[in-house]
């Protein structure tokens, strides 16, 4: 009779150790998984933007440069003659 009300008793608890690190939470580990999400999410939102900004400067720098070209060839072909 005393085994049936052995498994009533409630249980001993160990001893804490204080230099021990916190246990780990699920809500706090899913609040940083969160915020990690988060900020990946707007590191590519920039980095898609960086890299339209960088194709429209580079279409800008070639017709400049396909401009200064035709500009070249005119002008010294007006200094030839």
């Amino acid at each position: 009779m005393t085994s049936i009300f052995k498994a009533m008793r409630p249980k001993k608890k160990r001893p804490v150790d204080p230099n021990a690190p916190p246990r780990p939470n699920l809500l706090s580990h899913e609040k940083v998984l969160k915020d990690t999400k988060l900020t990946l999410e707007q590191l590519q939102h920039e980095n898609h933007q960086l890299r339209r900004r960088i194709e429209v400067l580079e279409t800008k720098i070639g017709n400049q440069s396909s401009y200064l070209a035709q500009l070249h060839t005119y002008i010294s072909s007006k200094f030839k003659s």
